[in-house]
């Protein structure tokens, strides 16, 4: 068993990579300072078209909405992808509706702070090679700031992809949650 971590390190390529995966969130913020919203009712009314779009995350309605919902030079970090721009953006967004039975997720609460809108979500993901082919359901957070004309300018999720996705895989699954026990003494 002393052996397994390393190996694990060592087959998925932990070793080597990227190791600053906060600099470009960095440069994004200050480059998209965004308006103030003032309060969390501003905040709000700023967050339901954001909740429109990922309320269902399908093909028709990303096509019917992401231009409404984010800015041509909107910044956008789900955890799983970073993509600037509204065309990236839309891209990806139909890409995920295509390959997915049903992304659907809730908004369970708003914050503001000064130019920061803070969405506490929950969110159902299914897929036929996620979890069988059930529904996963997660939870997260997302980060936003807006222009004046209410359109998402930075999107930063935080949520944990390993629960809510990597685990639910048929290979990568067991070996994360091997990982997760090592670690957690479980």
């Amino acid at each position: 068993m002393k052996l397994f971590l390393p190996a694990i390190f060592f087959l998925t390529g932990c070793t080597s990579g990227p190791t600053d995966f906060a600099s470009g969130f960095q440069e994004a913020l200050a480059a998209r300072p965004g308006v103030t919203l003032g309060s969390n009712e501003a905040g709000r009314q700023a967050a339901a078209r954001f909740g429109e779009l990922f309320g269902d995350l399908s093909e028709e309605n990303v096509a019917a909405k992401v231009r409404e919902v984010y800015a041509p030079e909107a910044w956008f970090n789900d955890t799983l992808a970073t993509k600037e721009g509204l065309e990236a953006i839309e891209s990806y967004l139909l890409r995920t509706a295509r390959d997915t039975e049903e992304v659907r997720a809730t908004i369970d609460d708003v914050a503001v702070s000064g130019s920061d809108c803070y969405v506490r979500w929950t969110m159902v993901i299914q897929t036929r090679n996620l979890a069988g082919g059930r529904p996963v359901t997660t939870v997260g957070m997302t980060q936003l700031r807006f222009d004046r004309q209410g359109r998402i300018v930075l999107h930063q999720d935080y949520w944990d992809p390993g629960a809510g996705i990597y685990q639910q895989l048929p290979v990568l699954g067991r070996a994360v949650r091997m990982v997760n026990g090592l670690i957690t003494g479980q």
